[in-house]
């Protein structure tokens, strides 16, 4: 399953955000995720992560989590989820580096 975690000021603009990028299959953004999975608000993204724990069942120890921002990966990192910081963005070798984590490569 595949979730989404943001941190911002303005969770509308970044919900319509979602509905105007399309993905290769011509799919609008919004409509790869289940809404449910969609974790959006000003919070800490610890309580995003804890809240989709809630919601999925999945243990903090079988997700994973992709950041820019180093802080984040920090605070999400205590919760036992396995992070990878992407000051670049996401590469095909971080992505790699996941799959091999948990034993899919």
């Amino acid at each position: 399953r595949v979730a989404i975690s943001s941190r911002t000021d303005e969770p509308s603009w970044a919900y319509q955000c979602m509905k105007w990028l399309v993905a290769a299959d011509g799919k609008a953004l919004e409509e790869c995720f289940d809404r449910d999975l969609i974790e959006i608000s000003y919070s800490d993204k610890s309580k995003h992560f804890e809240s989709l724990n809630r919601k999925t069942g999945v243990d903090f120890r079988q997700m994973a989590f992709f950041d820019n921002e180093y802080w984040n990966i920090q605070s999400v990192s205590r919760l036992g989820v396995r992070c990878y910081h992407t000051p670049d963005g996401m590469t095909r070798e971080i992505w790699e580096q996941c799959l091999s984590d948990f034993g899919m490569s």
